[in-house]
């Protein structure tokens, strides 16, 4: 590869790298990783996770969004070419200074902190998270027209957009079996060894031996009456011989 050759290619690869920085910088702040005020992105909730929770327009009227990024989104309200209002929503997980303001907050709308900024600002804090702001721009709105468009937010969703106020469903716990020790003395299992009437019995072995041998002299076929016939008879001849003897012996 010629020396011209490999000049030319590195210097395409940094022309190739450059152009792409410059595209995907603006870009950054949806990439993974990376921070947003010192705040891990993944704490931090999309600007387009916002933007579907702002008021409908009326009629005559146009939303044009004018800044999305991680934790904010902003848009003008329009009636014909004239600009009333701008709406927005902030996550002020990156801008406690934001909700700081509304801790001396005496009013609220739709049961969240409520605080008036100037003439042409209002403010609400929803789940103690998002700041909605109203600003009336071009003749200004009034403070009801104001609250009317804070409260004209999907506020429901937007509270459940947080983790802290988003309320789980948690399973029902499976009854349990009461223990042991939390039973009382009569509902309580006794362990104790069981009654003598429940208590299987066991045979005596003596009075089994005993039944055995009266069983087993009763029978006629025991293996016992053998051995009495022959004692019998032995004692029979006995006698017959002595009675034999004293036959047989003169009288002194």
């Amino acid at each position: 590869m010629s020396r011209r050759l490999s000049w030319g290619l590195g210097l395409l690869l940094i022309a190739g790298l450059i152009l792409g920085g410059f595209f995907v910088l603006p870009f950054r702040s949806w990439l993974p990783g990376g921070t947003v005020a010192d705040v891990p992105n993944r704490l931090v909730v999309n600007g387009t996770a916002l933007n579907r929770l702002f008021p409908a327009p009326e009629a005559g009227e146009k939303l044009v969004f004018t800044q999305e990024k991680r934790g904010f989104s902003q848009a003008r309200l329009k009636q014909g070419d004239a600009v009333r209002a701008l709406l927005s929503i902030s996550d002020v997980t990156t801008s406690p200074a934001s909700r700081a303001k509304f801790s001396s907050s005496g009013s609220a709308l739709a049961g969240w902190p409520l605080v008036e900024q100037g003439d042409q600002s209002s403010a609400l804090l929803v789940a103690d998270r998002f700041q909605v702001k109203v600003i009336g721009q071009g003749a200004g709105l009034s403070l009801d027209e104001r609250h009317e468009l804070l409260g004209a937010f999907n506020l429901q969703a937007l509270a459940a957009l947080n983790p802290a106020s988003a309320q789980k469903a948690l399973p029902q716990a499976q009854p349990q079996a009461p223990s042991l020790a939390a039973q009382s003395p009569a509902a309580r299992p006794s362990l104790a060894a069981p009654s003598p009437a429940v208590r299987p019995s066991l045979p005596d072995p003596s009075s089994a031996a005993a039944r055995d041998s009266a069983s087993a002299s009763a029978s006629p076929g025991s293996p016992t009456q053998p051995s009495a016939n022959r004692l019998a008879a032995l004692k029979a001849a006995r006698a017959a011989a002595h009675r034999e003897t004293a036959v047989l012996t003169p009288a002194a």
